[in-house]
């Protein structure tokens, strides 16, 4: 079993490594294997933020025009296209754009996961008591 901060920070280990993956190493099947280790690790972090929210009542009366897994991607698609378009481009006219796509998507990470009211885990709970 794995230790709990090890375990908590494997999601964001997962983007990290992705994005270093499609920003330092040249290449399309880089930039691929990046790009699909980053949506791991989105996956990841979704997947347990779902579980342990706390106000999925409020979650439930929401009815938006995305589906759930299109809205709950969509900060890692601006990221991820960001980073494809700085790496993959050879036009200086794109890097600006590249740069508003990885600012916006981490806005709209950073926004979502500060709105979220999470539980902790069963096991941390127990833990603390």
């Amino acid at each position: 079993m794995l230790p709990n901060y090890l375990y908590e920070t494997l999601p964001y280990g997962y983007m990290t490594a992705g994005a270093a993956a499609v920003v330092f190493t040249p290449g399309y099947v880089a930039a691929l294997s990046g790009a699909l280790l980053i949506l791991a690790g989105a996956l990841v972090w979704i997947l347990r933020s779902e579980h342990r929210r706390g106000d999925r009542h409020k979650l439930q009366l929401k009815s938006g025009v995305l589906p759930f897994w299109v809205y709950e991607i969509q900060p890692f698609a601006y990221v991820i296209a960001g980073l494809l378009c700085w790496q993959l481009s050879n036009n200086q006219f794109v890097y600006p754009f590249a740069l508003i796509f990885i600012v916006v998507g981490a806005q709209v990470f950073v926004m979502r996961s500060s709105q979220r009211k999470h539980q902790l885990p069963q096991a941390q709970r127990m833990s603390h008591l």
